[in-house]
């Protein structure tokens, strides 16, 4: 009897791709569930058992990628200097300092961008291009074509580098464990707050009737959704709550797999972790970011960096950006994302604002509203104390 391989459930699979670009047979397709979420599905009449998906797939061969026992990661806080490059970064510029690097060094870089109220990831070594790999995109990012992509420049000669999620960093990484040249690739994966569905969008584009494209999600350190209208005028967000912004924010139709992230850890397999510095007490206007270097290619990487400027600190920054260390919530456990597809499917518009937190003009919504804070303020109380804990380890 033909061996049948098995995939990671609408549970735990994090929408990687990894075990599409793994098939030789193209047995393998992308889905899009009821939810808003990518899924993959298997057609076992192409199918040869090579089991190259399960081996590439991070779930299914429980690759450990990250812990929280430190013995060489370094954080540090980090800008960049050159202020024409890093205006389009949402924090410090990290990501645009190692970019260039590489492709001014004769490499290639593979990052997201927004195309059409979607977001893949793209490889290219063409500033434009890097350029539109800035900023933050709230957003699953299609990784489809992207290890091929990877595994064709790799066999040229070519350095490589690659920048997602942990849970993209972590297949990447996967794919190429074996690889013959997997010294010429530098993975850089980013502190994530989770996957949101992309059904926020597309209700957001169906209910506002005049917009037609969202062009990005923050300006800087604030959130402001920024879109463009059917004249194609830009318009800004600043005084409501628009769906996409605060659907994110409630955690409320994430990924079943970010809401218990194994991919979260203050040591991980990337080269570098890369994130937001929040300051509590910030005193100039200088946007950072928090590097986390984990390998001596990492390092290199950094000292490299053209136009910046790092300095070493302590690990108290997790204390605020919980998601480098610990990525465990109770949202999977809510009625909102247990009924996520209904809602979507049968609610209006303004029905699906309420129950997600964005609109608050109705007496219902606002007790609503009430019962999110409070299970927060709950949920916030276990997730400093976990942390807490995590970073006594660690100091």
């Amino acid at each position: 009897m033909k061996y049948k391989p098995h995939l990671a459930d609408s549970r735990h699979c994090t929408g990687c791709f990894a075990c599409i670009d793994s098939c030789p047979k193209q047995a393998i397709s992308k889905t899009i569930s009821a939810d808003g979420h990518f899924y993959v599905k298997i057609n076992y009449n192409l199918c040869i058992s090579c089991s190259r998906c399960e081996k590439n797939c991070p779930i299914i061969n429980k690759e450990k990628y990250s812990s929280n026992i430190l013995t060489k990661s370094t954080p540090y806080s980090f800008y960049c200097t050159n202020a024409e490059l890093s205006q389009h970064s949402t924090s410090g510029g990290a990501f645009i300092a190692f970019a260039t690097l590489f492709i001014n060094n004769g490499g290639y870089v593979c990052g997201a961008i927004m195309s059409n109220n979607s977001v893949k990831h793209i490889i290219s070594n063409k500033l434009e291009d890097i350029l539109l790999m800035q900023g933050s995109k709230y957003i699953q990012s299609d990784m489809q074509g992207v290890y091929l992509g990877i595994q064709k420049l790799l066999n040229k000669g070519y350095k490589v580098l690659f920048c997602g999620m942990g849970c993209q960093s972590a297949a990447i990484l996967s794919f190429f464990k074996k690889y013959r040249n997997k010294d010429l690739l530098y993975v850089i994966d980013m502190i994530c707050g989770g996957v949101p569905s992309r059904l926020l969008i597309d209700k957001f584009i169906e209910g506002e009737k005049n917009i037609k494209q969202i062009i990005g999600f923050r300006d800087k350190e604030k959130y402001i959704l920024t879109c463009r209208d059917n004249n194609n005028k830009i318009i800004k967000f600043k005084n409501c709550r628009p769906l996409p912004l605060y659907g994110y924010f409630s955690n409320l139709t994430n990924r079943y797999s970010c809401g218990n992230c194994v991919f979260c850890g203050v040591e991980r397999l990337s080269d570098i972790t890369i994130g937001d510095l929040w300051e509590k007490n910030k005193n100039s206007n200088i946007h950072k970011s928090i590097i986390v270097t984990h390998t001596e290619k990492g390092k290199q990487l950094l000292q490299s960096a053209n136009d910046v400027i790092y300095h070493p600190i302590n690990w108290d920054f997790a204390k605020i950006n919980f998601r480098l260390i610990f990525g465990k919530t109770y949202n999977n456990y809510r009625l909102q994302r247990i009924f996520l597809p209904n809602i979507f499917k049968n609610l209006s518009y303004k029905n699906i604002c309420g129950f997600y937190g964005c609109e608050l003009n109705n007496l219902i919504w606002i007790f609503l509203k009430i019962f999110n804070k409070l299970f927060g303020c709950i949920q916030s109380v276990i997730i400093k104390h976990n942390v807490r804990k995590i970073l006594n380890k660690i100091e």
